[in-house]
């Protein structure tokens, strides 16, 4: 599954990469996503309300999210919308080098040392509608591991205001991703923040929260398979 794209010179690396290909990237879109199962925390913030899960990636997709604190029931109103939005949203997929399909080819190595190499790049649309209208207003920024390929750091940031709609004017927009290595190497979301702020309607509006991913197991008997 990890192409051994140094072994055999340079000569090899040309014939096997499009033109002007980045084998790094190349490599990192490569590393795979399957592997064990993990039980999970992830802990969830945006100011107005705090929340906790425990996740389990070895349910079926719908049902993976397997206790809440605060529990759901306890709640009220908007406090328990968004619980249970949260709950129907959270699939358990927190590995880092899917946002490789966001990365383009042309991605730009703006930086590197020993250890990491640093891109910049607009990032692809993908198939996520809500993104489509704003992908070219961003800049991305993703940190990569030179000897496993895999996905250090992923940033989103709008470098100045912009209208992805006719109604709607964004001034604000960054998503910060750190990634930390799961017991069997892949790279998973340890820490997310989102922050974004505009107006919409002649409404102000303000999007700040921030998810913590922690304490991963091997969820028993979980086997090996896609999240």
């Amino acid at each position: 599954m990890r192409p051994r794209l140094f072994l055999t010179g340079l000569c090899v690396i040309g014939l096997a990469l499009p033109a002007g290909a980045d084998a790094l990237l190349e490599k990192a879109r490569k590393v795979p996503r399957e592997g064990p199962a993990y039980l999970f925390d992830m802990s969830f913030d945006d100011g107005k309300q705090r929340l906790s899960f425990k996740v389990d990636q070895a349910r079926p997709e719908d049902e993976r999210v397997v206790a809440i604190t605060p529990d759901i029931a306890s709640l009220e109103g908007e406090a328990a919308k968004r619980a249970e939005r949260l709950k129907s949203e959270t699939k358990g997929d927190i590995w880092c080098n899917r946002f490789t399909e966001a990365i383009p080819p042309g991605a730009t190595r703006i930086s590197e040392n020993a250890s990491t190499a640093t891109y910049s790049f607009t990032p692809l649309p993908g198939e996520d509608k809500n993104m489509r209208a704003m992908v070219k207003h961003l800049t991305g920024t993703a940190v990569l591991d030179k000897a496993t390929g895999n996905v250090l750091a992923y940033e989103l940031a709008a470098p100045k205001a912009f209208k992805p709609a006719m109604a709607a004017k964004i001034d604000t927009f960054s998503m910060k991703v750190a990634c930390k290595a799961a017991p069997d190497g892949r790279s998973h979301v340890d820490t997310f923040t989102l922050l974004v702020a505009g107006n919409a309607m002649m409404q102000d509006f303000r999007q700040s929260e921030t998810r913590k991913v922690s304490n991963l197991k091997a969820a028993p008997q979980s086997g090996y398979g896609a999240p």
